[in-house]
Formats: C-alpha cells, sequence, structure tokens
C-alpha cells in the first residue's frame, strides 16, 4: 500500500471527506484549506495517479480501490494500542523455523509486523497486507496462497485457497474475528470461514487473536467453537463474562497489556 495517504495530511483529509460524502468538488476544498484551486487539483491528480479517486469537472469521487484501501486502513487504527500489545503477546510464541499461517485481519497484520526479526520462518497468507508487509524480508519463506481476490478486502478466498491450505501443515495458526460469544467465533463472510476453517485444519494450535470488543458480539457467520482453539490473546478489557466462557471451554487465555 502506497504510504501517501500518511505523510500528506491534506490528502488523508480529503479522502476521508471522500469516504463521508462521496464527492467533492475544487472550490470547496480550496476554501477548506486556505489553498488556490491549482493546488488542489495537483493533489486531486496526484490521488487518482494513486487510484484512490476519480476526478470529474470541478472536482472528484471515491475510486472503489480508494474504498477497500482505505476501510481496511481505518480497521487497522481502530483500537491499535491494544492490537500492538496483543501481537507482542502472540510473537512470543513463534520460535526460529516456525511455520505459521496468518489469516486477513488487522490485528494477524500486527502480529506479522512483529515476525520480521526471528529466524528461519516459513508464513502462509491469504493476506496481501500481509504480504506486502513480509515479502522484502530474507529471514522469512513467504507462502502467498492462491485464490479468488475479494473485491472488500486485499485477501483471497475460494475453492483454490481450501484446497491450498490442505496441503500444508503448520505450527501455528493465527486468526482473528468479527465477532465471540459462548459458542465460539464468527466472521462477517461465508468464504472467510470456509478459509478459516481451512487453516484451523492444518494447524498443530490455533491461536485466536483479537482484541476485547469482539467478544459478546456476534457476527454472521460461527466459523468455529472454543474447542478448535488451544489459546485466546486479547487485552485487558475482556469483560468476566467472556472470561468464564473460555475458562468453561479450557482454552487458555492471555491478556496482553
Amino acid at each position: 500500500m502506497s504510504p501517501g495517504i500518511e505523510s500528506h495530511p491534506r490528502h488523508r483529509r480529503i479522502l476521508e471527506l471522500l469516504a463521508r460524502d462521496g464527492e467533492v468538488s475544487v472550490q470547496q476544498l480550496s476554501a477548506l484549506f486556505a489553498v488556490t484551486p491549482m493546488t488542489i487539483r495537483r493533489d486531486l491528480e496526484a490521488l487518482e495517479r494513486e487510484g484512490r479517486l476519480t476526478r470529474t469537472h470541478g472536482g472528484a469521487v471515491y475510486s472503489q480501490r480508494a474504498v477497500i484501501e482505505f476501510a481496511f486502513l481505518e480497521r487497522g487504527r481502530e483500537r491499535q494500542a491494544e492490537k500492538q500489545a496483543i501481537a507482542r503477546e502472540a510473537a512470543r510464541l513463534v520460535e526460529p523455523g516456525m511455520r505459521l499461517v496468518l489469516d486477513t485481519g488487522t490485528t494477524s497484520l500486527a502480529v506479522a509486523h512483529r515476525l520480521t526479526g526471528t529466524p528461519r520462518l516459513t508464513v502462509l497468507t491469504t493476506s496481501l497486507a500481509i504480504a506486502s508487509a513480509l515479502h522484502a524480508h530474507e529471514n522469512i519463506e513467504l507462502i502467498l496462497l492462491g485464490g479468488n481476490v475479494r473485491r472488500s478486502s486485499p485477501d483471497l478466498t475460494g475453492p483454490l485457497t481450501e484446497e491450498n491450505l490442505a496441503r500444508f501443515r503448520v505450527d501455528i495458526a493465527f486468526v482473528g474475528c468479527d465477532g465471540a460469544d459462548a459458542t465460539g467465533a464468527y466472521t462477517t463472510d461465508m468464504a472467510v470461514a470456509r478459509v478459516t476453517r481451512a487453516m484451523i485444519g492444518c494447524a498443530r494450535r490455533v491461536v485466536l487473536v483479537a482484541d476485547s470488543s469482539k467478544f459478546g458480539r456476534e457476527a454472521f457467520v460461527r466459523y468455529a467453537a472454543w474447542e478448535n482453539f488451544q489459546q485466546v490473546i486479547t487485552d485487558g478489557g475482556l469483560t468476566s463474562r467472556a472470561r468464564k466462557w473460555l475458562k468453561k471451554a479450557r482454552v487458555e487465555l492471555r491478556c496482553a497489556s
């Protein structure tokens, strides 16, 4: 992903306005930022080159790619401190020479960033964001599982992905969720659920990495019961009710701080 949105605050603000309103005008942006219309046109040209918007006569509208990328970045910023703490705790489980599979969530991406100093790792993933984060590190053998690119998120799903996962055996699977209750972990997408089940099936140990806001709420489809997990890593905000579920299910709980 291009770093431009992070390094140029005005560009980021333009994209925020597009996410909110769907379109912006040169006149509106010129007044808002107290810069000339020519400056705004150059901003819009730069963002269009990056595929983040489409220019129109007198303004711009959001491109589909920008919607997806911006939404992923925003999810990554939510509860960032908690995700970083979870990632640090998860990385402590990883030893040199291990084989891992990481799913597509932003918490798993935070875990990936913590693995870059560990020698001789093999990492399988369906996440294009994780592949981008790890591909330049010589200590990591990176395997990007094939499949169909989801239109709503930078990751891979489908029968090919599931078939490829069935060929591997890994030491640890780090997976996230969109919700969790007393019966298990949920996601919002059926295709993602099937891929995550395939990850669980190829792993000797399955670790759920999810911040405490995910617990106590459901999502569309349950992809695994608690008996499928050996460990849960979350943050200190986990409710006493959720702690009771996990204790009853005999899942090892680690609360990162």
